[in-house]
């Protein structure tokens, strides 16, 4: 038996396969002081914490404040390639970029098959000559006025 596991654990329902876990050191005095006011003061647990501030980190299609594609792919792809300006990048920058951030366990053929050509199908981004044109964040609140 691992030593990660709670007694009664066994390899068919040990609890750690079940989730992803993510395991962080605060190395800033600042941030570890802002942490534990943040903990006492709001009564959470370290875990809801950090489970908190992804959350907050990584927006999802409904709640990011940007316009964005319903396909949470597609939104996920087009929010870690755009910026406040319009961006020319080259598909292959594009694949390279998204494979280390966004869909870093998901192969560069994938990216380009499976999300860049949709992407291209959507107003967010145009594809030409091997480039992409990604057109610029777009705040929810300047189309809905």
């Amino acid at each position: 038996m691992s030593g990660s596991r709670l007694p009664g654990d066994s390899d068919s329902n040990d609890r750690h396969k079940e989730t992803y876990r993510v395991d962080a050191r605060l190395k800033d005095d600042e941030l570890e002081h802002r942490a534990r006011e943040y903990i006492n003061d709001h009564g959470l647990t370290k875990t809801e914490l950090v489970r908190k501030a992804l959350d907050d980190f990584l927006p999802t299609a409904d709640q990011t404040p940007y316009v964005v594609p319903q396909d949470p792919k597609l939104s996920k792809a087009y929010l870690s390639l755009a910026c406040e300006e319009k961006r020319i990048i080259s598909i292959e920058e594009a694949k390279d970029e998204l494979s280390e951030t966004a869909f870093p366990s998901t192969g560069k053929e994938v990216i380009e098959d499976g999300i860049l050509r949709p992407l291209g199908d959507t107003p967010f981004l145009a594809v030409q000559w091997g480039r992409l044109a990604v057109h610029p964040l777009t705040r929810k609140e300047e189309v809905q006025a």
